[in-house]
């Protein structure tokens, strides 16, 4: 059964290889879209294979990998993430002369990672599928061959990212250095009983800021304006939707489930740090006139939000986490999809968006949506997301906490409804139709869609998130 558990993986790392063969042999012929379709395609049938594992619960390869729901969960979100922005991107591929295959083979590779990271239950796992990840983003941020921006941003990625996983490295060895195991379980009976250690707590905070990186924590967030602005609009996206909700993963593994037994260190650190986090994300992101970089700083306030609900060390507030992890996911895609339509040829200034609404009239219903759920306007998706979380942080006894992210969060407000003025009030530069092909309207269609449906319809996937996070302990 321990190839089956690793069957998603394996139908997402062969898809790559495939695309990677067919381009060897296709050299010289015409750029085609099909390669992202086809990759689409792919990690539909990598999510059907995630889906048929739900249920189940067992671990592999001598307990360094598991399935259970949780992990399951955390699959269908790269899944989700991966195919609709596959579904968008050769739109804008196209335009900037970057081969879709190129960009599709490296989505496959960097889901893979993503599907991997969940279910990961020891160091070395754990740290492998991180790298597959980050190295795959390494070549996608910088993948516009020839453009400064996108070669900055790559390199800045590339630095800090190496930094993190330095310090995320030494941490792990220090860990590894008392308890003697790189296993999960092991690490969590270790500290569960007697005194630890300084050296213990010393070593669970640089794992903390090792992921911390990865997940926009203040004040490791430094490369996110960046690089969403010099990164394109498709992969921005899928770092967005994807490689922090697989990192978000990560740190309900290891925080959640294995360094438990040290929460008198992470625990008042990482509250602090959450509260300070959705502060700055709000505060810096109000002057902003980038569009890419004013959602660089959103993403910044929602991952605050969404370590709120790790704070809580609780199954509510896992639920919540994983809640917010999907719907998160799905607006972003949709935001960027818009972006990637339109903002991306007109520099991404949000003067650009003047008179969206006449230009046309399904972007600006999209953005419109997508920014109202992602400032938590009801009865989108949004708001149910920020609502488990904020009372999975008061359930837990953080009320102050709670209504301090709650009166920051009114702050986005302005900020999203600043785009909205300019889309829907404000008189367009140009009145020329803003064309927009099949595949960019359907990955709209689905991000539209999840948001108003799981908006109005939030029970089913609450409860899945809920029977999982019961059950999400070793």
């Amino acid at each position: 059964m321990g190839v089956g558990l690793l069957l998603p993986e394996i139908i997402a790392c062969m898809g790559g290889l495939v695309i990677l063969t067919e381009r060897l042999f296709s050299k010289g012929e015409p750029e085609r879209k099909d390669a992202a379709w086809f990759g689409a395609s792919v990690l539909i049938i990598a999510g059907v294979a995630a889906l048929r594992l739900l249920g189940v619960n067992e671990t592999a390869f001598h307990g360094s990998y598991r399935v259970d729901d949780l992990a399951v969960y955390f699959k269908l979100v790269a899944v989700v993430a991966g195919a609709v922005t596959l579904l968008f991107a050769p739109d804008l591929l196209s335009q900037r002369r970057v081969k879709s295959g190129d960009f599709a083979a490296l989505v496959l590779f960097a889901a893979t990672g993503m599907m991997l990271l969940p279910s990961a239950l020891d160091f070395i796992t754990l740290f492998i599928s991180l790298e597959l990840i980050s190295i795959s983003f390494y070549v996608l941020i910088g993948i516009q061959r020839g453009e400064v921006r996108p070669a900055e941003a790559g390199l800045k990625y590339l630095l800090l990212s190496g930094l993190a996983s330095a310090v995320l490295l030494y941490g792990m060895s220090l860990i590894y250095g008392l308890t003697g195991s790189t296993y999960l379980t092991a690490i969590r009976q270790a500290f569960s009983v007697g005194e630890w250690p300084l050296l213990a707590g010393i070593g669970s905070l640089m794992i903390l800021v090792g992921l911390g990186l990865k997940i926009y924590l203040v004040p490791f967030h430094m490369w996110a304006p960046d690089v969403y602005e010099g990164a394109p609009a498709p992969t921005v996206a899928f770092l967005a939707a994807g490689s922090s909700a697989a990192a978000l993963a990560a740190v309900l593994r290891l925080f959640g489930e294995s360094l438990t037994g040290l929460s008198g260190v992470w625990l008042p650190v990482l509250l602090i740090l959450a509260v300070v986090t959705i502060a700055l994300g709000n505060i810096v992101a109000l002057p902003q006139t980038n569009i890419k970089r004013l959602l660089a700083y959103s993403s910044i306030a929602h991952a605050g939000y969404i370590l709120l609900a790790i704070v809580a060390q609780s199954s509510a507030g896992t639920a919540a986490v994983m809640y917010y992890c999907f719907l998160y996911a799905i607006t972003t895609v949709a935001a960027f999809g818009v972006i990637s339509a339109f903002a991306e040829t007109s520099g991404g200034e949000i003067r650009s968006f003047a008179g969206l609404a006449r230009r046309s009239p399904f972007l600006a219903f999209v953005m419109l949506i997508s920014l109202a759920s992602l400032a938590g306007i009801p009865p989108l998706a949004g708001f149910m997301a920020k609502f488990a979380v904020f009372a999975a942080a008061v359930q837990a006894g953080y009320v102050v906490a709670a209504g301090i992210a709650l009166l920051l969060s009114v702050i986005s407000i302005y900020y999203y409804f600043m785009v909205i003025r300019a889309m829907y009030v404000d008189e367009p530069v140009e009145t020329a139709p803003i064309p927009c092909g099949w595949g960019t309207q359907a990955a709209l269609l689905i991000g539209l869609g999840g948001i108003i449906l799981l908006g109005l319809i939030p029970w089913p996937l609450l409860r899945l998130a809920q029977e999982a996070a019961n059950f999400a302990r070793f």
